[in-house]
């Protein structure tokens, strides 16, 4: 019973890290495109309030 919940772990334990890693990425890429959208809108809106 032991060596069955070590082998689990030694499964489980990396693949946390990498599910953990991979949706960290996601999100971060995710929030990088959302305030690129939005600084391109206010560049936007500024010059056309300039004009």
């Amino acid at each position: 019973m032991l060596l069955a919940l070590v082998c689990i772990a030694a499964l489980l334990v990396p693949l946390h890290h990498k599910l953990e890693k991979w949706a960290t990425h996601k999100l971060v890429e995710k929030n990088k495109a959302i305030r690129l959208a939005a600084a391109k809108k206010t560049i936007e809106d500024l010059e056309k309030t300039n004009e």
